[in-house]
């Protein structure tokens, strides 16, 4: 069924290093895919030009559009993982006059840029969402310093050629105002698919499917075992976590990053074998049950542009415990849905314990979490202030709802 869409219909071609089904790519993927079919459903037009998955992991055919939840998509050849562009895009751009807005999620990879160049020199108006790519050129580590000399070198310039720039928290706004961009800067969050978590399994045979006992506190990671998660450090407050520790059970559920093995080192080291669980890759079936299973959930990242996980995990009614490096922090802080700590083993310590040894103000802050998600992050709402947006480029007008900065 069509929604009814505020302002014009535009034809919006999204260009994304990801997109479904490859959602092993984490958040950027979903929270595109719930974005686009969405848009489509409020009667706009979307395209998808995106990297085929690598081989092995999800056959989509290259070159031809395909449908998909009625959004036409695209895929081309995944060149060194998005960092080089198909040259069949080449022949793509030709036509990119057709579109009203060209959105390009993501700048490391090189595989937007023609379509992106192509559109700045046929007059189409251009929106750039960093998604987290600003981390790199704030990252002082000596590993670094190639996103750094190449930001400074194109990506500086192309943010500030664009039409605008599309961020989905203040923090990565503040982060690129703090990098001397200009240009005009909306915010709109990632949207959710609230409705997946409404009905969740059983609790109690989801502990039972899970092996975890009626009497245990069930916390909760979801997400890349990478180095950016922090996950040593969340261990560490979990090990110092005492009155609430031993009757507790850390799951950590995701695909294995590069880090796995030192984490689970950790583990052995500071005696928590029993304590902590690495669940790995979880499908849609066992998220669902992780979620039902669960008292809180976590996500204290070193740093995110959004943080999808936590979102996702209010939208089953659980409070969460996230870093202040987290772009939904400032949400969850207005709301009363959780506690934001720095990244930091005792401040970590303190809120578990705070939040799992009060029951009443746990639940209460779970039910703060999804009238969080309801009021902010729903598909239908993220569409529609997005394609506000998008209307806004169009006619140079700044609506209140897209939180505009820099007017243009």
């Amino acid at each position: 069924m069509r929604a009814e869409a505020p302002g014009r219909l535009m034809r919006i071609l999204q260009i994304t290093p990801y997109y479904e089904p490859d959602f092993q790519k984490g958040g950027i993927v979903r929270s595109t895919s719930i974005l686009c079919r969405e848009l489509v459903r409020q009667g706009h037009s979307v395209t998808v030009w995106t990297t085929q998955a690598p081989e092995g992991r999800h056959a989509s055919p290259l070159h031809s559009p395909m449908d998909r939840g009625g959004v036409e998509v695209v895929y081309f050849r995944n060149w060194a993982g998005g960092f080089l562009f198909d040259e069949f895009m080449l022949r793509r751009v030709s036509d990119i006059t057709k579109y009203d807005v060209v959105h390009v999620a993501a700048f490391w990879q090189l595989f937007g840029w023609p379509a992106l160049m192509a559109a700045r020199r046929r007059g189409v108006a251009t929106v750039i969402s960093p998604r987290g790519s600003l981390v790199m050129v704030h990252n002082r580590a000596r590993e670094a310093w190639k996103h750094r000399a190449m930001y400074w070198l194109y990506n500086h310039r192309a943010l500030q050629q664009a039409s605008a720039v599309h961020f989905t928290a203040s923090i990565e706004r503040d982060d690129a105002v703090s990098l001397g961009l200009t240009s005009p800067m909306f915010r709109v969050p990632n949207a959710l698919a609230a409705e997946d978590f409404e009905n969740l399994p059983d609790r109690e045979a989801s502990r039972k499917e899970l092996s975890i006992e009626a009497d245990q506190s069930v916390i909760l990671f979801l997400g890349r075992l990478d180095r950016r998660k922090a996950l040593d450090v969340l261990i560490e407050g979990f090990s110092r976590a005492g009155p609430i520790r031993d009757r507790s059970v850390l799951l950590l559920a995701g695909p294995d990053d590069g880090v796995g093995q030192d984490l689970r080192e950790q583990v052995r080291s500071l005696g928590l074998d029993a304590s902590v669980r690495f669940l790995g890759m979880v499908d849609a079936e066992t998220r669902a049950r992780l979620f039902s299973a669960a008292d809180l959930s976590t996500l204290t990242s070193h740093a995110e542009n959004f943080g999808n996980a936590a979102g996702e995990a209010m939208s089953a009614g659980l409070p969460v415990l996230v870093s202040e490096t987290c772009g939904i922090a400032e949400h969850i802080e207005e709301y009363g849905a959780g506690r934001v700590v720095p990244v930091e083993p005792q401040a970590i310590a303190s809120s578990l314990n705070e939040m799992l040894c009060d029951p009443a103000k746990l639940a209460e802050m779970g039910s703060r979490a999804r009238s969080l998600v309801t009021d902010k992050y729903t598909a239908s709402a993220v569409a529609r202030t997005m394609a506000r947006a998008y209307q806004d480029v169009l006619s140079g007008e700044r609506s209140v709802e897209s939180d505009w900065l820099n007017g243009g």
